[in-house]
């Protein structure tokens, strides 16, 4: 209670500071940096719970982060960074969470019962709906090791138990005090790399890989991720796999409305360049806003700041001129995975193929650490391993038929274009990236027999689109790398140094669209004055959820 109450104290003490900047257009109760899913999942429980008028800023063209889809020759539509959620079954803590934030609005369609398909030279694996039954297929396919298998499940309900914990101290507690009290519990399993797992408990080189077929999903290889990350993808889709019907906008468009309804406002095309600090305390942010070839500079004033841009953006770019002990830290860091897309629109409905709207998971051998490793010869035409979603089987509302193939690249070979406009670069990068799909399409076609001859229309985004759209610094798709050490930094989180500033998103809380959606929980509770609202969250969600059933 002591904690509730310092942080009422802290945000009405914000009060008096700003009153003398604010104006009837420029103030608010809440000012979010980044319309990610994260950001507005904080924004839409602070407008529906505590009606506060809410301000987010975005800078690109269009609200949602990677929730948002785009268009090509009028008819060919594809998500960028929803390909399927997990737990969104009904009855689930999760469905119950989203159907809050977004009061109901967003529909979810279930996928195939096999959700998954794991293609290797030579063997597949198909991922079916039900943790029994993935474990039972397991132990049919692995007999030698079904002891080892039923443990792994244990562990990752083990892991998951720390988890919470990690998340419960850094809401509850200061920052500083976490090490001490999250290291002790649990520690030795959650924050082990997964390969130091699998090595420990399995010997069959193919039940290796099959068990971390998702690590692409959170964008670090065995060796170099920790086991709690695995923990927290594997479960999330033990139930299979959801898609919003009307693809991933939707989601966006949901929460917009009840902002609004509050008073607040999501504005496109407004930069956020830094958060104005004033007495340790942050009061407000200075925009660039852009209007055509028009840049306006404004301020914005709020009793709580709150970034959906990651920890490095806030701490580094719009806290350049703060004295933060553990920037060293945060430099030292390693930069998250960037990746390409092949965006492709069909002739007709891969069914065709026998595809039913299940993912593909692409592998040229059983070593997903040597994958990784060779992810830059994607520039030379080799691909070692990718993913293929096909959005169009996902989507019951989908009039034409998509798909999307994704593999891992560096940034730092595309840096060469990066001032150059976005869709007018020069010839070479045309030539790079038509280079890079013909060896995406042809690698997807010699596992899909096929797929080549239904293609209609193809086009390429590389790391710089993701510069250019969310100013992480080298493309990143993820928040801070999920490696051990992540989860033992004591200033990572939630909180901040700074008074009445806050991280939501997946820095707050975990990697993912749901963790990303926890972060806004977190973020929303803190923001009220009072921790223990974010579990009243998830009870008031439940409770939601049940009349919206009747």
């Amino acid at each position: 209670m002591a904690q509730a109450t310092e942080t009422r104290e802290t945000i009405t003490a914000a009060n008096e500071t700003f009153m003398s900047h604010k104006s009837v257009n420029n103030s608010y109760d809440v000012i979010l940096i980044g319309s990610g899913i994260g950001g507005l999942a904080c924004a839409s429980l602070l407008a529906q719970r505590e009606n506060k008028r809410v301000l987010v800023l975005e800078r690109h063209f269009k609200i949602g982060g990677f929730t948002q889809t785009f268009k090509r020759k009028g008819k060919f539509e594809w998500d960028v960074g929803v390909h399927y959620i997990g737990e969104m079954h009904p009855g689930s803590n999760m469905r119950d969470l989203f159907d809050f934030i977004t009061q109901g609005k967003v529909k979810w369609h279930p996928m195939p019962q096999t959700y998954d398909r794991f293609v290797y030279p030579d063997f597949t694996f198909d991922a079916r709906m039900g943790k029994e039954r993935l474990q039972q297929d397991l132990i049919t396919r692995f007999p030698q090791e079904a002891k080892a298998i039923q443990q792994y499940f244990m562990d990752i309900e083990s892991a998951m138990g720390w988890f919470n914990r990690y998340v419960t101290v850094k809401l509850m507690t200061g920052m500083g005090m976490v090490s001490n009290l999250v290291n002790r519990y649990g520690a030795k399993l959650a924050l082990q790399t997964t390969k130091e797992y699998l090595d420990t408990h399995f010997r069959d080189p193919q039940l290796k890989a099959v068990l971390v077929s998702q690590w692409g999903t959170y964008g670090l290889p065995p060796s170099q991720s920790a086991f709690v990350i695995h923990a927290l993808i594997a479960d999330h889709y033990f139930e299979g796999g959801y898609y919003p019907v009307g693809g991933s906008k939707v989601i966006a468009d949901s929460m917009i409305p009840i902002i609004e309804r509050a008073g607040g406002h999501a504005l496109v095309n407004h930069t956020v360049t830094k958060i104005l600090v004033q007495g340790g305390k942050a009061i407000g942010v200075r925009v660039q806003a852009k209007k055509g070839k028009q840049i306006t500079e404004k301020e914005f004033y709020a009793n709580a700041i709150v970034s959906d841009v990651g920890a490095w953006i806030t701490y580094n770019e719009l806290l350049e001129e703060q004295p933060f002990p553990f920037r060293d830290s945060l430099d030292t860091l390693p930069i998250g995975v960037a990746n390409v897309a092949l965006y492709v629109g069909f002739k007709d409905t891969p069914r065709h193929l026998g595809v039913q709207g299940e993912n593909y998971w692409f592998f040229s051998s059983y070593d997903h650490d040597a994958s990784y490793d060779s992810r830059n010869e994607l520039l030379d035409g080799l691909v070692s391993s990718c993913f293929l979603s096909f959005p169009s089987l996902k989507n019951p509302k989908a009039e034409t038929h998509t798909a999307e193939i994704i593999a891992f690249v560096d940034s730092e070979p595309f840096r060469r274009w990066i001032d150059q406009p976005w869709y007018r670069r020069d010839e070479d990068y045309g030539q790079l990236k038509a280079s890079i799909s013909a060896a995406l399409m042809d690698f997807t076609d010699q596992r899909l027999p096929g797929f080549k001859e239904l293609v209609d229309f193809q086009e390429l985004s590389t790391p710089l689109s993701t510069v250019s759209f969310t100013g992480h610094r080298s493309g990143e798709i993820y928040g801070l790398p999920a490696t051990p050490m992540r989860y033992r930094l004591d200033w990572l989180g939630v909180r901040t140094p700074l008074r009445n500033l806050f991280l939501t998103g997946a820095d707050a809380s975990s990697l993912g669209v749901m963790g990303a959606v926890n972060g806004g929980v977190l973020a929303a509770s803190l923001v009220s004055g009072d921790p223990s609202v974010y579990m009243k969250i998830f009870k008031e969600a439940r409770e939601y959820s049940q009349k919206l059933a009747k």
